[in-house]
């Protein structure tokens, strides 16, 4: 029976749901502390290690008693190297971002929640693509504003259209939410996606674009990656760019992230940090300013290694000719279709416990991301592991080819 308490939390909790993504990989390590043989393919982190100059950074740092508040938006050092950074990925703009127009945060995340806050009033609507990354939509109720999910195909590699865009727009819609490289689905939007979805945006002079490009170093395509900026600089004043050091620095524990925007915006969004959380660790904000300063090159092979890793889960994987598979073009994950092999009545989350219970296999449901017949796979992980677990799944579902009644409609 649960206690009764006169004093209630807020309503506003009621709304938010937990994280499946942080509470399934908690759940593999907590296995595998007990001497499971679990393998876990649910973390969307790099097993790299962080790189040898922002660790160098850090142990200097520390040597320089560098131990005390910063400006609540990050040390101008570091809000000048990611305005490089970004201009770098944005060329065209009219007036080439400063440090002023930075403001740096404990990860992408925190930058996500920090821009909603400073955009949205309540009932303000945000559209998301789904499948989405499924802390988009709760970050949106947190602050108030109401998600608007637009279905997309997996025949358009789930990818927003400027059609479906166009038509969900309402006179409450306040932002569109734009994420590529894509979780849980490796879609990446190239320059004809953006300068489609642009020409709506320029149409709805009240709508704010968030472009989530946290994965942006590792893409697959010989085009290599598009910042949505770059294709549209005129709507400069209405885009907020997010992105950070978690996935293509492989430094998920550093929590350094960062927005990009117009002044006014990253002065509120300061503000905010101001008081709430005030600055970023201070030695994680040298290593970024050590990590930012790191050519390209460096980082090769670690793409190389994702890379290889995909080809692998792939190979693997379409052994199965049922599952729906398609080819990531970025991020580390594999979306995989699954409706064949659900029982009647069951989604992904089902699907899991079974694989988890009878092969000990973690992946992560595509439910919570908005496609109840998938499931995201995470090749962020060791080769051995990779292959040993991608192996076990292909024995489960060959275990269960003669099962009748199954709900073959994917989503």
């Amino acid at each position: 029976m649960v206690k009764a308490f006169s004093a209630s939390l807020s309503e506003r909790m009621g709304r938010v749901k937990e994280s499946v993504t942080i509470k399934l990989n908690a759940l593999a390590n907590e296995l595998k502390q007990k001497g499971v043989d679990v393998i876990n393919l649910t973390a969307g982190e790099p097993d790299f290690s962080a790189p040898e100059p922002a660790k160098k950074a850090v142990i200097e740092a520390v040597n320089q008693n560098l131990s005390h508040y910063t400006p609540a938006p990050g040390v101008m050092p570091l809000r000048d190297a990611v305005a490089a950074k970004t201009n770098r990925q944005q060329p065209d703009l009219s007036e080439p971002w400063t440090g002023k127009n930075v403001v740096v945060t404990n990860g992408a995340k925190h930058a996500l929640y920090n821009s909603f806050l400073a955009i949205l009033n309540p009932e303000d609507e945000v559209i998301i693509p789904a499948p989405y990354w499924l802390s988009y939509p709760e970050m949106v109720k947190l602050c108030d504003g109401t998600p608007v999910v637009v279905e997309t195909k997996f025949e358009d590699q789930f990818k927003l259209t400027s059609e479906w865009l166009e038509s969900m727009i309402t006179d409450r819609s306040r932002a569109v939410i734009l994420n590529s490289p894509g979780n849980p689905t490796g879609s990446v939007y190239g320059k004809e996606d953006f300068e489609a979805l642009a020409k709506v945006v320029r149409k709805h002079p009240n709508l704010w674009v968030v472009s989530d490009e946290i994965y942006d170093r590792i893409s697959f395509e010989d085009s290599g990656f598009v910042s949505f900026l770059s294709v549209a600089p005129d709507l400069q004043d209405r885009v907020i760019t997010i992105n950070g050091l978690s996935k293509s620095g492989a430094m998920t524990g550093w929590r350094l992230g960062w927005a990009v925007g117009r002044g006014d915006l990253i002065a509120a969004m300061s503000k905010l940090q101001g008081q709430t959380t005030s600055n970023v660790n201070v030695l994680a904000q040298e290593a970024a300013i050590a990590a930012l300063k790191m050519p390209e090159s460096e980082f090769q092979s670690q793409i190389e290694a994702y890379k290889k890793r995909k080809d692998l889960a792939l190979a693997i994987l379409r052994k199965n000719g049922k599952l729906e598979i398609g080819v990531p073009k970025g991020a580390f994950y594999l979306f995989v279709g699954i409706g064949a092999f659900c029982a009647a009545g069951e989604d992904s989350v089902g699907f899991a416990e079974r694989l988890l219970e009878e092969k000990k296999v973690t992946v992560v449901p595509g439910t919570p991301f908005g496609a109840p017949k998938f499931v995201r796979i995470s090749f962020a992980t060791d080769e051995r592991s990779l292959q040993r677990g991608c192996e076990r799944i292909i024995e489960f579902l060959e275990g269960h080819e003669g099962d009748t009644k199954h709900d073959s409609t994917t989503e």
